[in-house]
């Protein structure tokens, strides 16, 4: 139970981390000071993700396209 809880949590935190980095990089400024930080972030979260012996790519590609998705309709 508790590793299922464990890829649940690394699937959340890497969703969350593309969603914002995804945002930032949309920002009016696209600020180096405010993107560089959020891609580090999405980074470290996509690392632990993939090295997590469960992860599914199907689940990955879906977050993916999904922040894909938000980054074409704010075009």
């Amino acid at each position: 139970m508790t590793e299922k809880t464990d890829i649940a949590k690394l699937y959340r935190e890497f969703d969350e981390a593309l969603a914002d980095f995804v945002s930032a990089s949309l920002s009016v400024d696209d600020d180096p000071a405010v993107v560089l930080p959020r891609r580090v972030r999405l980074a470290k979260a996509r690392e632990r993700l993939c090295s997590h012996p469960d992860v599914e790519q199907a689940k990955y590609d879906r977050i993916v396209l999904k922040a894909w998705d938000m980054k074409r309709r704010w075009k």
